[in-house]
């Protein structure tokens, strides 16, 4: 894949982006950070894929970038993070693989199918879990970087009370 197809799949994600964002009833200075998101995503799921490693890794990697830069945003514009996410993660779901399967199906073509059923399978836990990471990695950064961490642990009025923050009284602190 050539330097101009990957812009030009940059471009073409990032309108696929703004209207699912306009879609969404997104309010307008979100539509365009959520476009920018679905063509980071795509690029990188697409240097991935053009590098020759795993198609399920380089969905890992879009998602993660995406899912990191839509945290990154969340904190910086004081919105939540899904409001970036989904449209920026709308350009790399396996949608194609998803029709290939059916239509396999539909034919007979049972192994041609469960091979389509495979990849976007693939595909949709590779996203999840980039997802997941970025999401669970800015959690614990935001934390971290508030203080909200103490000995290794998170502060107890925020979480679980553990038994060395209990006085002889019951009391927390």
């Amino acid at each position: 894949m050539t330097l101009i197809q990957l812009l030009e799949a940059g471009c073409w994600s990032f309108g696929a982006s703004a209207c699912c964002a306009v879609y969404f009833n997104a309010e307008k200075k979100d539509i365009v950070f959520g476009a920018v998101l679905g063509s980071i995503g795509w690029v990188v799921f697409a240097a991935f894929k053009a590098g020759g490693g795993a198609e399920a890794f380089g969905y890992f990697a879009g998602a993660f970038a995406a899912a990191g830069a839509a945290e990154f945003l969340a904190v910086v514009m004081r919105r939540p993070a899904t409001v970036y996410l989904v449209p920026g993660i709308i350009p790399l779901v396996p949608g194609g693989g998803i029709f290939y399967m059916m239509r396999a199906a539909v034919r007979g073509e049972f192994p041609e199918a469960l091979s389509a059923g495979y990849g976007a399978l693939a595909a949709a836990v590779a996203m999840a879990l980039g997802i997941a990471i970025a999401s669970s990695t800015a959690r614990i950064i935001t934390l971290a970087v508030k203080g909200k961490f103490r000995n290794g642990k998170r502060a107890a009025k925020h979480m679980v009370y553990f038994p060395e923050d209990v006085d002889n009284q019951g009391h927390t602190g």
